[in-house]
């Protein structure tokens, strides 16, 4: 399975009335990826930006895959089986608003059944829901919330934090190997989206090759940006030689050498830093250097040395699975958001921290880090920590 993919799209609602048209529409519509440009730094006394691994609004970390086989007894977390049973869950955190607004409702939506799509490409699926466009509009129009929803291939759409599909018993079917060599294989994708409101349905408006997702979120009538709405896709990979790829387990966070408890009683304390967010924006000129002037603590994910397993592409020499860890906080700052915890060749790198400062105002920090593996496997942990 390939890691969660996020897009991004834009167009306008559409009135009530036009809704079962828009709707096919949509089902027929194209995706487009959502793609994370870095601003260039600024010179002269201006506010910088937000880095990335600040969570300020809904972000989705990860759509982490469990597979068990037909049999029932083979259990991989992200190479997926003819027949396997895939259970996906879906880690975000919706950093927006304070505490005294409370936490908005996040609605999850998940859509499978396509396998195999025409150059497997997430967009060919379209091809495939073409039959299931009259069947949803009718579903739509029914209103009837005890009338099952239509299927694509057998498999219903799904709502909330999880979602299982099980894969084709044919899904290797005339799939044939892959000139540049290596097993023959097939692909099923699931497309998620999270909302803090309620969905509504946009005009196409992309020019690209894939096009704009055809699906916004809405509250009160308003549209709702990307700090409120994040739709993506997971990939499941089925390989004829039917190889298996382990999630790289988390296993906890460390801050400054110490491991940080599960249990909110006994989250550490650490002090506030003077330094303000827009003053941590400023660059150039005459501006603080926040991680000299506030007192930085180490953050790192606890993991196994063995966590990479053997790459089963490499034929010529041993190779391990490259794994990597992201880094996330929705209060304070780090000063970098990625970091390797095993090489191709090297293996397992030991130095796999980051710094971290604490906001200059009190609260409950999340601290959160993701661990990926180039095979899709993915796990996520998140801790507490009380600035005060």
């Amino acid at each position: 399975m390939r890691g969660a993919r996020v897009m991004s799209g834009a167009a306008r609602r559409e009135r009530p009335e036009r809704r079962g048209h828009r709707w096919r529409r949509a089902v027929l519509g194209t995706l487009a990826l959502g793609a994370i440009a870095s601003p260039a730094i600024a010179s002269g006394c201006v506010a910088g930006f937000d880095p990335p691994s600040l969570v300020s609004g809904l972000r989705v970390f990860a759509v982490v895959p469990e597979v068990v086989g037909a049999a029932g007894d083979e259990a991989s977390g992200s190479y997926a089986t003819p027949g396997a049973q895939v259970t996906f869950k879906i880690h975000y955190q919706d950093g927006l608003g304070g505490p005294e607004d409370g936490s908005r409702p996040v609605n999850v939506y998940w859509f499978g059944g396509c396998e195999n799509p025409i150059g497997d490409d997430y967009y060919g699926c379209y091809a495939q829901l073409e039959g299931l466009a009259a069947e949803v509009e009718a579903w739509l129009e029914l209103g009837d919330p005890t009338v099952p929803p239509p299927t694509l291939n057998g498999v219903r759409p799904g709502f909330g934090d999880t979602y299982t599909i099980t894969i084709g018993k044919d899904i290797l079917a005339d799939r044939k190997p892959p000139a540049t060599g290596g097993p023959a294989y097939g692909s099923a994708y699931v497309f998620f989206v999270a909302c803090t409101g309620e969905l509504g349905l946009v005009e196409d408006q992309g020019t690209g090759r894939a096009g704009t997702f055809p699906v916004a979120c809405f509250r009160d009538g308003r549209r709702l940006g990307p700090d409120s709405f994040v739709p993506g896709y997971t990939q499941v990979y089925v390989f004829e030689d039917s190889r298996t790829n382990a999630n790289p387990e988390a296993q906890g966070l460390k801050l400054d050498g110490e491991p940080l408890p599960e249990d909110f009683a006994d989250i550490p304390t650490v002090p506030r830093c003077r330094v303000s967010a827009e003053e941590r924006r400023e660059v150039g000129c005459s501006a603080e250097d926040p991680f000299v002037e506030c007192d930085a603590h180490e953050l790192e994910v606890i993991v196994d040395s063995k966590v990479a397993e053997g790459d089963p592409s490499a034929h010529q020499q041993a190779l391990k699975e490259i794994v990597w860890v992201d880094y996330f906080a929705d209060l304070g700052d780090l000063d970098g958001g990625i970091k390797l915890v095993s090489d191709a060749t090297k293996g397992y790198l030991g130095d796999h921290a980051v710094k971290w400062i604490p906001p200059a105002e009190p609260g409950v920090a999340t601290l959160t880090a993701v661990l990926h593996d180039a095979r899709g496997g993915s796990s996520v942990v998140q801790r507490l920590v009380r600035v005060d």
